[in-house]
């Protein structure tokens, strides 16, 4: 009971599920085992639970054996063994996370001997990792480079467990144990990412390693490594592929240095990122190992097995040794986390705008804004609300730096007087002074400043005008942009006008008004994969050749619904259910409208059947009868001879004649209607009589109520 008990709250405990006794998601958001150099941001945190799961005995020692206590005894086939975590992490700054990750272990180790009692048939902690992630600070639109440092504390129970779930536990002077080193470990190492979604390819790879470094000078120093390739064909799920594992470095006692008898996977899988900062990735870990012994061979699988034989001692004083097994052969894995702000969104000037939409974030205490975040100019003369002494000016007026427009012509005649004063008083004052240098307090003299009411503090050039280095007419103290491209139009902060959001430049965008939130390529427009004119959120077919007509879902066009797109259809009238080559013609002739037609046949000038089309229209009535969904549309068509009045009755009167002969052989009426066309419609000319034979025809369409 006690060990059913155990196994059940084991399952739940795993029903999350995700990655880990090579590298762990430590702060990471792709795949499984990679790591990332993103950071989570100031006060972001992130709180999940992951883990494995192995139903072989193979994956708790090699070929399922062991000798307890001087006798061999063998796992049951069916046992299975989990490792799991929990794990939390947090941004302490926007280039630095740290966080916690606690294993959770579970050997469902089951054999005719001694192993519940030797505690191998157990549930277990592991060794407690605190681990911090910082990125470098340098700038890069696809490579970005960050250090990761761990600290494992030695929490995990020791004499529990079979299969050591790092290799720096095996121990080469007395005995291991499964589930923990015994004394603290320290790591190392660099993180590398190269996001090509950042140029417009939906593709990011991911590479880290890092040396770990044992206290317990028993147990060997080793390299943990992972690399994944990430493919994002949706904003809501990627698809990787990743190859990661552990490295023994040294040899140390009966533990020889052997890379092939370490951790080695291969994970293909998912990662989906769901509403609400959910993620929930799942993958199949494949051990290389496996590829050496395809047949499952139990003598193939123990071969070299005296280089990797570990003791091990339990509860009780039980004493066990078996071949190392580094990882199952094959495992299930999967993770789910969150991601949260507890605080709430930042806003670093207070200025009741989050940081996020806020475009001037370092507004001055006090200042009033708008909803971008930057200060109010009401009257749009380059003067804010705050300082503008008069905030109704014309639009198009130039103003002096208090917001004033001087239209009598006072204010400068007493800035003039000012200077005259100033110039006749050999005892002016240190302002008065100032005034005749430097009216603006710029460092540029009046006589040659251009622009003479500069505001308090902002950077000028050479001529006392406010600095402009990539001359978008926003002066460098507001520009937020400040190396735009000569000619492009910018916004009051002197970004690229972008109108709909999308991250497209006005200038560059060819759909200037795409909706809020929709995925769009270089151009701007919505993103079309296969350029077939249907958007990608539209696309029901996401995959149509190029060049392929489609509806208005993105799929082929195919109007007789038997699965040849029209473009390819030699037989497009197919009747619904028949089977077809893939050319789109039934593979029983007399099922093929576009054969049988060719056998009705009328008397010269008349609407009068020949007898020789009697059989071909009962096929026509057998095909219709087999197939009672099907509707079918009568067509007459004539050649040029005769009027149009004489050839559009004649037509009418054989298609009337067919439908007629098919309602005889028990074709419901309503499935059936007689059209005639005339001379309308011809297929061939009408200068000669090969032309106008083909011309004399009837058509048999199916159609839809």
């Amino acid at each position: 009971m006690k060990k059913a008990l155990r196994t059940a709250v084991m399952a739940l405990g795993f029903a999350a599920g995700a990655a880990l006794a090579q590298p762990g998601i430590e702060g990471g958001t792709d795949g499984l085992h990679q790591i990332n150099t993103k950071t989570l941001g100031i006060g972001n945190m992130t709180l999940g639970t992951g883990g494995n799961i192995s139903t072989s005995a193979w994956g708790l020692s090699r070929g399922g054996v062991f000798e307890m206590d001087g006798k061999r005894y063998s796992y049951n086939a069916a046992d299975y063994s989990q490792a799991g975590n929990i794990f939390f992490g947090m941004g302490v700054l926007d280039f630095w996370d740290i966080g916690v990750v606690l294993p959770l272990y579970y050997e469902h180790a089951n054999s005719d001997g001694p192993s519940g009692d030797a505690n191998q048939w157990t549930t277990s902690r592991g060794d407690l990792d605190m681990w911090m992630k910082i990125r470098a600070p340098f700038k890069s639109k696809v490579f970005s480079l960050a250090a990761m440092l761990d600290l494992y504390a030695p929490t995990g129970e020791i004499g529990a467990g079979v299969r050591p779930r790092h290799v720096w536990y095996l121990n080469s002077e007395t005995y291991t144990s499964p589930f923990t080193a015994g004394d603290w470990t320290f790591a190392a190492g660099l993180v590398t990412t190269f996001d090509f979604t950042k140029v417009g390819y939906p593709f990011r790879v991911n590479a880290a390693a890092s040396y770990v470094y044992p206290v317990d000078l028993a147990e060997t120093n080793a390299l943990v490594y992972a690399a994944g390739v990430n493919w994002i064909p949706k904003k809501w799920v990627d698809v990787f592929l990743e190859y990661s594992g552990e490295m023994r470095l040294q040899s140390k006692g009966n533990l020889k240095f052997s890379p092939m008898n370490d951790p080695m996977l291969i994970t293909p899988g998912f990662r989906f990122h769901l509403p609400y900062n959910v993620d929930f990735a799942v993958g199949l870990e494949v051990a290389v190992r496996t590829f050496k012994n395809l047949g499952f061979d139990h003598d193939k699988e123990i071969e070299g097995c005296d280089d990797v034989i570990l003791s091990y001692i339990g509860e009780n004083g039980h004493t066990a040794t078996y071949c190392y097994a580094p990882t199952p052969l094959i495992s299930g894995a999967a993770v789910l986390s969150v991601r949260f702000d507890p605080f709430g969104p930042k806003d670093t000037d207070k200025d009741g705008v989050p940081d996020e939409q806020d475009k001037c974030p370092s507004t001055a205490k006090g200042i009033k804004v708008g909803s971008d975040g930057c200060p109010l100019d009401s009257d749009k003369d380059g003067v804010i609300d705050d300082l503008d002494k008069c905030p109704n000016t014309p639009a198009g007026s130039v103003v002096f730096y208090d917001g004033c427009i001087d239209t009598t012509g006072t204010r400068l005649k007493a800035e003039e007087d000012a200077r005259n004063k100033a110039k006749a008083d050999s005892a002016v004052s240190a302002n008065a002074r100032a005034l005749i240098l430097d009216l603006d307090g710029d460092g540029i003299l009046d006589d040659k400043d251009k622009c003479p009411n500069t505001p308090a503090g902002v950077p000028v050039d050479s001529t006392g005008c406010p600095m402009d280095f990539d001359h978008d007419g926003v002066n460098d103290a507001q520009d937020k942009c400040p190396n735009t491209p000569a000619g492009t139009p910018v916004d009051s902060v002197g970004c690229p006008m972008d109108f709909d959001h999308d991250g497209v430049p006005d200038h560059l965008d060819k759909c200037p008004n795409t909706p809020v939130g929709i995925e769009v390529d270089i151009n701007g427009c919505k993103m079309d994969s296969d350029k077939d004119g249907i958007p990608d959120t539209q696309d029901k077919c996401p995959g149509t050749p190029e060049g392929m007509p489609v509806d208005s879902i993105g799929c082929s066009l195919d109007f007789d619904h038997d699965g040849v797109p029209d473009m390819k259809d030699k037989c497009p009238n197919t009747l619904p259910g028949i089977r077809v080559d893939e050319n789109g013609c039934p593979l029983d002739k007399k099922e093929d409208l576009d054969q049988l037609k060719k056998g009705i046949q009328f008397k010269t000038g008349s609407a009068t059947l020949t007898k020789s089309s009697f059989g071909t229209l009962d096929d026509v009535a057998a095909l219709m009868r087999k197939i009672p969904n099907a509707n079918l549309e009568v067509q007459g068509h004539t050649d040029d001879k005769g009027s149009d009045e004489k050839n559009m009755k004649l037509s009418q009167d054989r298609a009337q004649a067919v439908v007629d002969y098919l309602i005889k052989r028990g074709v419901e009426k309503d499935r059936l209607r007689a059209v005639g066309y005339g001379r309308t419609m011809p297929l061939a000319d009408n200068v000669n009589e090969d032309g106008r034979a083909q011309n004399r025809r009837v058509e048999l369409v199916p159609f839809e109520k």
